[in-house]
């Protein structure tokens, strides 16, 4: 594959649109010449989050997400660059032209046209086989499917079809529409007998289940035998090819990922049955694993999307065993991971098929933290109370502990086991030390170790970070190293709490506050950034006056600071009812004190904030190594010290 040309960019960045786009992940509103919409990328119940039709971009003022119309893709779709372009084109018709670097211009073209080309060719088969389920032959794939209560809905929104059951149908199907034997080996419809040198149907005789991508376009298929056979493999996968890596896709992602945020988890099931049944009792979050073991690759493609993650493998050794890597796996790509218990002998599809969707729910419902899980699960299998049985659980448990990166969760599993075992807590936490040596020898990464209520050792005052010598973190202060500042002292706090007494009482003060984005950027994430956040909302949607009402219907007006804010608001309105002598000077001045206020409270945050990425760099640079990274910070830190200074210089000009 190549470079994807300047032209197909431009085509997408013209004809893309970001509010018709973002219609299609959730519903956008129109407020005056603005559109707003529930934020994709976190859980809320009003619209924060603001679309600029103008510039194609987006800004959340709750979860601060923002961007172009590529990053918005990228993030909701789960893909590079390359692929948002890809996916943006097939929704707006857009040939994408290939670039290919070292060959001429009409080898690159015909490299793009032959894989655009296999891509069609993977679509319209789907589609045949998809076709053939109504012909007679298929009577055996139709029963199976009735036999499992598949109607058809599922059938046709899952495309699942049938393979003919001859050598060649597949091969003369794809002839008469222009493909080659050549397009047919690419894509893996075809396998070879070397002995008689013949091309047949890879497929022949089976239940196909069509394998998106991420972006939604068919890259295989898994099909399942539909007659008992001894010799034959009850599913048989697409073979790896430029378009199909199976450890690098999750079946029904595509039709998942939508829903990932609002469920607030991924549920991983085995097979795609299993899938197919939890998408129609309403559990729209449901994926699998394709024809492999659950990888590194499959949780980096479902954690641009979630972090939290529930597995429901079958209740058997083979699926104990399945569990106990994915979690391994999933704990150290930093998922929560929870698992859900299935009754022996059944799985998602079972259960479905005899209690329907309310059964299935309710079986999913019911989740047990990872740890715990791993601990129950040892103990059924081991005997507890044998001392060569305590080892084994405890060896098997801290597998899954050692490879969670925060020391204080790893922490406190290391407390529990401990509690759980009636083991002193020293003798779990030396186990993991010499669980994460040997991992450490293995790997050449040196690991944190957490001390325990016992220990009488000291471990470092730092866990690890990587990048950073040991020396410094046995001495911060060696080679200059400054930690980190905490981002919020008090005089930053009193402060927020000052602009948003402000912009509660003044609309012109919040309207001017909402041009200010490098302040909005800033905004903290506390009880009173939320507020002045929905203020900044209500401002932009011009119901600046239903401020008041808004906020004392949120969980925020608990705090005190916020409600105090309201309350004094509300008398403030109350008083600015009442006559006075000189009305028109008192507003006047009212009116400066204002000025000067919201002023002071912009000046003192630009400044804190400039403040707190000086201290970031200067730390960045007392820690790395590269000497070429070192210089490109020098010169960052150069720019915001040249920023503070002409801040400090406007402040002593503007008086």
């Amino acid at each position: 594959m190549g470079f994807i040309s300047q032209e197909t960019i431009d085509q997408v960045y013209d004809k893309a649109d970001i509010v018709e786009v973002v219609s299609g992940f959730t519903e956008v509103h129109r407020r005056g010449k603005e559109y707003w919409c529930c934020c994709p990328f976190h859980h809320e119940k009003t619209p924060s989050c603001k679309l600029n039709q103008e510039r194609q971009g987006y800004y959340c003022f709750g979860c601060k997400e923002h961007g172009n119309i590529i990053t918005f893709v990228k993030k909701i779709v789960n893909t590079d660059f390359p692929g948002a372009i890809r996916w943006l084109a097939d929704k707006y018709n857009i040939q994408v032209i290939e670039e290919q670097h070292g060959r001429d211009s009409a080898e690159a073209e015909r490299l793009r046209k032959l894989s655009e080309k296999r891509r069609s060719l993977l679509n319209d088969i789907a589609n045949w086989y998809h076709s053939q389920l109504n012909t007679q032959e298929a009577e055996a794939a139709r029963n199976y499917l009735a036999s499992r209560g598949l109607d058809a809905n599922a059938i046709e929104q899952f495309k699942l079809g049938y393979s003919p059951n001859g050598w060649d149908n597949a091969i003369r199907w794809a002839a008469g529409f222009g493909y080659d034997m050549e397009d047919l080996k690419a894509t893996g419809l075809v396998s070879e007998n070397e002995e008689k040198q013949r091309l047949y149907d890879r497929f022949r005789g089976r239940l196909m289940f069509p394998i998106w991508n991420e972006l939604g376009k068919v890259v295989g298929f898994s099909a399942r035998i539909l007659e008992q056979d001894a010799k034959a493999a009850k599913y048989v996968n697409s073979p790896e090819t430029e378009f199909f890596q199976k450890g690098q896709l999750l079946y029904a992602l595509n039709f998942a990922r939508p829903n990932l945020k609002e469920m607030g988890y991924a549920l991983i099931c085995e097979g795609q049955l299993d899938v197919i049944s939890c998408h129609r009792a309403g559990l729209v979050n449901a994926v699998a694993a394709q024809g492999t073991a659950f990888t590194e690759q499959h949780a980096k493609l479902l954690h641009k999307s979630i972090d939290k993650v529930v597995l429901s493998f079958d209740a058997d050794t083979a699926g104990y065993k399945a569990a106990e890597r994915t979690i391994t796996i999933l704990h150290a790509a930093e998922f929560n991971v929870s698992v859900v218990t299935l009754p022996a002998g059944e799985d998602p599809d079972s259960i479905f098929r005899k209690g329907g969707p309310e059964a299935l729910r309710q079986v999913m419902s019911v989740t047990e933290p990872a740890i715990p899980y791993l601990f129950r699960i040892s103990c059924e299998q081991i005997d507890f109370n044998s001392p060569d049985g305590k080892s084994q659980i405890v060896h098997r448990v801290l597998a899954a502990v050692q490879v969670i990166k925060d020391e204080i969760t790893r922490t406190a599993h290391c407390q529990w086991l401990a509690e759980k075992m009636n083991l002193p807590e020293n003798l779990i936490f030396s186990t993991l030390h010499a669980l994460m040596n040997k991992a450490e020898e293995h790997n050449a990464v040196p690991v944190w170790r957490p001390r325990t209520r016992e220990s009488s050792s000291t471990p470092p005052p730092f866990p690890f970070a990587p990048g950073i010598p040991s020396a410094t973190l046995q001495n911060p202060n060696a080679a200059g190293y400054t930690p980190p500042p905490f981002v919020q002292n008090n005089m930053a706090l009193q402060t927020w709490n000052a602009l948003f007494d402000i912009v509660l009482h003044d609309e012109q003060m919040a309207q001017r506050l909402a041009l200010q984005q490098d302040i909005l950027d800033g905004v903290p994430q506390n009880a009173i950034g939320m507020a002045i956040n929905q203020v900044i909302i209500m401002v932009m949607q011009e119901e600046w006056n239903k401020c008041i009402q808004v906020i004392s219907d949120m969980d925020i007006f608990n705090d005190p600071d916020v409600g105090r804010a309201i309350m004094a608001s509300q008398y403030a309105n109350l008083a600015a009812g009442q006559p006075t002598n000189d009305s028109s000077s008192a507003e006047n001045n009212a009116d400066n004190k204002m000025e000067t206020a919201f002023n002071d409270c912009i000046f003192k945050i630009r400044r804190q904030l400039i403040e707190e990425s000086i201290a970031q760099k200067q730390s960045q640079m007392a820690t790395e190594p590269d000497a070429e990274k070192r210089r490109d910070l020098q010169a960052e830190l150069a720019r915001l010290i040249m920023k503070k200074t002409r801040l400090k210089n406007e402040r002593t000009t503007t008086g």
